[in-house]
């Protein structure tokens, strides 16, 4: 009787210390710092650069470019709107015979442009069927 207590307390102690020390051991691994240490050792180089700091231009400098670029685009609507003009204007001073001309070559024109554009798009089809 006393050799089977001291076998069922060998036993829960053997199951003690060796539970205690797997636990330990899993804690010690899997604490909130450490874990997150082990995460960035397997994670390895940060992706940003860290010696790149981003340099931000003065608002005056950002507030310049921003109205050079709304001047540049109303010059080049001024400038289609102007080039459009000519166009009309150099159309309505032609003879009859010259305006139907005019229109045959525009129309001319517009139709290889149409074949051109048909012709690339036929010849980049199977190359867009590949990188689908």
């Amino acid at each position: 009787m006393i050799g089977k207590i001291l076998r069922l307390v060998l036993v829960v102690l053997v199951m003690f210390f060796t539970t205690a020390n797997e636990g330990n051991a899993q804690s010690s691994v899997f604490s909130k710092g450490k874990a997150r240490k082990v995460e960035k050792n397997m994670a390895g180089k940060k992706r940003r650069a860290s010696g790149a700091a981003k340099i931000k231009e003065p608002r005056a400098a950002t507030k310049a470019k921003k109205e050079q670029e709304k001047k540049q685009d109303r010059l080049q609507a001024e400038y289609d709107k102007s080039l459009k003009a000519n166009k009309k204007r150099h159309f309505e001073i032609q003879s009859e015979s010259v305006k139907a001309r005019m229109k045959q070559n525009d129309k001319e024109v517009k139709a290889r442009e149409k074949a051109r554009k048909k012709a690339v798009r036929k010849a980049g089809k199977g190359a867009r069927k590949k990188y689908k």
